[in-house]
Parts: structure tokens; sequence; C-alpha cells
């Protein structure tokens, strides 16, 4: 059962609407507890779940997600109602995110605690792991294309992959220091697929390929633009190396004192009244 809550957000003056999702098996609410006693999971016992997403993939099924009140801990599940009985496959179990994000139609995307993708199809319901951290453009019978920026090698990549194998078919490389990285992480599907047959040919044959158009219309840049972003990576790098070096200084100073404390109270001296 959906359940729409509607807050008004004072900075902009603007309603905002909070679905989640209660469950029931035969007209009985499934409770807190015993969702978790499905789940058997530690991070489960005696908290409050809440349900953010719930996708039917059956009469008698959902790809539910669910987290925690204070969001420490998540999950994404395969939830359903047989002989009467409640069954749940867990998916993925993170810290992060667990919620489904619109894939191609009939699938969903997950990423699970290392990164990974992990593509869901509805109807039939299947589970399928993909190693590394892509995003899908588009998915024709068992074959996805994905996009992802390697910034270790400086490139952008997109490649079919077989997804009943996780198997790679065919790749295009492009240089990061020629073409400027898309906007994909929240475009819609078909705007990802529209940005893939804009900009490359795909053939699922055999053997499968993918291609760069020579009439693509990817952003460039050039090489003082380039130069400029290194800089700023450089830059961020050496913040992020400062902050941490500061913040184990910091805490092996604690532990110093914490030491010198507790050799102080145990030393013969401290003792004498």
């Amino acid at each position: 059962m959906a359940i729409t809550q509607t807050t008004l957000d004072i900075n902009v003056s603007k309603y905002k609407h909070y679905t989640t999702y209660a469950l029931y098996l035969d007209g009985d609410k499934l409770s807190d507890a015993a969702f978790a006693g499905l789940l058997q999971d530690a991070a489960a016992t005696g908290e409050q779940i809440v349900h953010t997403d719930a996708i039917v993939v059956a009469d008698d099924a959902v790809l539910l997600a669910s987290h925690t009140r204070d969001g420490s801990s998540c999950w994404a599940t395969h939830l359903s109602a047989q002989g009467g009985k409640a069954r749940l496959e867990k998916i993925i179990t993170s810290t992060t995110d667990c919620s489904p994000r619109p894939a191609s139609p009939g699938w969903s995307a997950l990423y699970d605690q290392a990164s990974n993708l992990v593509l869901v199809r509805t109807h039939p319901f299947a589970v399928h792991p993909i190693t590394g951290y892509w995003q899908v453009l588009w998915i024709e019978g068992d074959v996805v294309a994905l996009y992802e920026d390697e910034r270790a090698k400086e490139r952008l990549v997109v490649k079919l992959v077989r997804i009943s194998a996780d198997e790679t078919l065919a790749e295009q490389f492009l240089p990061m220091n020629a073409y400027a990285e898309p906007d994909l992480l929240h475009a819609a599907p078909e705007a990802r697929r529209q940005w893939l047959f804009d900009n490359f040919s795909v053939s699922l044959g055999t053997p499968a390929s993918i291609q760069l158009r020579p009439d693509n219309t990817l952003k460039t840049i050039t090489p003082e633009v380039w130069a400029e972003y290194q800089e700023m990576d450089r830059q961020n790098k050496e913040a992020d190396a400062r902050a941490s070096a500061e913040g184990q200084a910091r805490l092996e100073a604690l532990y110093r004192e914490v030491r010198e404390a507790e050799a102080t109270n145990n030393h013969p001296a401290s003792r004498i009244k």
C-alpha cells in the first residue's frame, strides 16, 4: 500500500511529496520485526524499516527498496507471497543507496556496496550482476550498451555487454583530453538511448561492434581546458591528502593524550593519598 506524505519546504515555499509503502500479506500488515526476520540481517533487528520503492514484478511479487529509519543500512529485495507465506530474496545490501533506477523499459538498475551495476529485469524477473560502475544507455535482448568515465586511464568508455554472461562484446574508447564528459547521470532512459544513437553506430551482429559516428554531436574540449581540468584535479587531490593527514594527526594526538593519561593514573605516585 502506497502512503504519500506532503510537507512544506519553507526554503522554497513549495510542497514536497514523499511516498513510502506499507506491506500487507493476506490483509495483515507485515511488521518491521517480521520483515527483519525475513531479511535475516542483524542491521535490521529492532529497527524501524522504511520501504521507499516498490515495483510490481508479478501478481504476487515486488522489487522492494528498504532502509532503516536512520539510513545506516538499506536493502533491495525480491518479496513474494507464495501460498500465503512471505518469501524474500536479498539482491543487494548497502550503507548508501538501494533504490532501483530506471533503465530501459522493463529493466531497473541497482548498484551494490562496491558500486557494481546490478541489472534487474521485471518480466520475467531476473537479476544480472555486471562488474563495474556503469550507466545504462540501452538494452536490446541480452545485450546492454553501457557508459563509464575511466579517470585513471583518462578515457571515456562506451561498450556492449552480454547481460547473461557479463561478457564484453565491443568497446569504444574516447580520450578525455579531447571529449567532454556527457551529462548522463540524471538523464532519463530515453535521453541516454538518444545520446547513444546520435553519436555511435551500433551493430548486434556477429561480431558485435560499436563505433563513433562521423557526424557525432559529442562536445569537444581544447588542450587549454584539459590542462585546467588536470590542475583542478591535482588541487583537489592535494586538498584531500592534506585533510586526511590532518585527520590522522588529530587522531594520533588523541591516542597519545589517552596513553599519557593512563600512564599518569597508573603511576604509583598518582595513587598516594
